[in-house]
């Protein structure tokens, strides 16, 4: 074996993904640390990113579009839940669904996360050029095989 084959060229594609998931998720941490804002983990930034502002939602349905099971999603959402930023409250039809919504603080944590999040894609657009970017988001929201 060879330098050449050790290079990140020949890494595993989940190994490359994950360098990018914790640039993402340093750069998170410490620009909202900068700008006196509580931290969020990935995982909390997941269960934010798919709640609106008014909407609210069963953990069974965040745990699908986030694309985690229904325990890692109860978990992170308790977590949130203790921090005072989402609600839950009973929800109709199976007795033991609980909605999940976003406080007046779980809302404004989200959003400046969220502004965070699309100047560190804009930062990486500047690196990789914005066709790059492009191609490089389109490809990852297709469909993923099961």
């Amino acid at each position: 074996m060879t330098a050449e084959d050790c290079s990140d060229a020949y890494l595993p594609l989940p190994v490359l993904l994950q360098r990018g998931v914790r640039w993402f998720s340093d750069e998170l941490v410490s620009r909202l640390k900068a700008a006196e804002v509580a931290p969020v983990t990935s995982a909390h930034t997941t269960v934010l990113a798919h709640l609106g502002d008014d909407a609210s939602l069963s953990i069974a349905e965040l745990a699908r579009r986030a694309g985690v099971t229904r325990q890692t999603m109860h978990r992170a959402v308790t977590q949130l839940i203790d921090e005072g930023l989402l609600t839950s409250t009973p929800g109709p039809g199976f007795p033991r669904t609980t909605l999940i919504r976003l406080t007046d603080a779980g809302c404004r944590r989200r959003d400046v996360a969220l502004k965070i999040l699309r100047d560190l894609e804009e930062e990486l657009g500047s690196q990789l050029g914005s066709a790059t970017l492009a191609e490089l988001r389109e490809t990852l929201t297709r469909s993923w095989p099961r």
